[in-house]
């Protein structure tokens, strides 16, 4: 049965997701596994696809942030493989959540969700971003409110310092 909360996500589950994701490290000896796999389908043509998503997968779920940056990309381009391109965005939306990149993630979340309107675990993430992106932008309202009222205090004391020096 379709119901509008599932629609809108479960934030809760999302983080328990992130939590895992964060927890599951690729080892170095799995990396250079993959990357050879792959660099090996390249010479053979064989599950291309397949193995530079492994690849891409390993080097997203590194510890050492430039592997992750470096990941990214690579999982951008498989978005646009029919084959693996829910897998690939949501990778991708996974890796920029955890690096902070949640307006790069809400749009990869969009995109997923336009090809699978029912991935639950998209729709949980969608949640969970969208939510961090609407604390961070009451947070900069705050700071930016903040700011101007600060700024208005202190032309407020520069004026009166004028007019007591008349």
């Amino acid at each position: 049965q379709f119901s509008l909360f599932a629609m809108q996500g479960n934030i809760q589950m999302a983080m328990e997701r992130i939590d895992e994701e964060r927890k599951l490290t690729i080892s170095h000896a799995e990396l250079h596994d993959a990357r050879e796999k792959y660099f090996q389908a390249l010479d053979t043509n064989e599950e291309v696809v397949r193995k530079k998503f492994t690849y891409a997968w390993c080097l997203v779920h590194q510890s050492a942030k430039q592997d992750v940056l470096q990941g990214i990309p690579i999982l951008a381009e498989l978005a646009e493989e029919k084959a693996v391109q829910a897998q690939a965005l949501f990778a991708l939306a996974t890796s920029q959540y955890l690096l902070e990149q949640y307006s790069e993630a809400r749009a990869s979340l969009k995109r997923l969700l336009a090809i699978e309107p029912h991935d639950s675990k998209a729709q949980d993430l969608k949640a969970l971003v969208e939510h961090v992106l609407r604390r961070e932008g009451a947070l900069g309202l705050a700071v930016f409110s903040g700011a101007v009222a600060a700024g208005g205090a202190a032309a407020l004391a520069f004026g009166l310092a004028l007019l007591k020096r008349r």
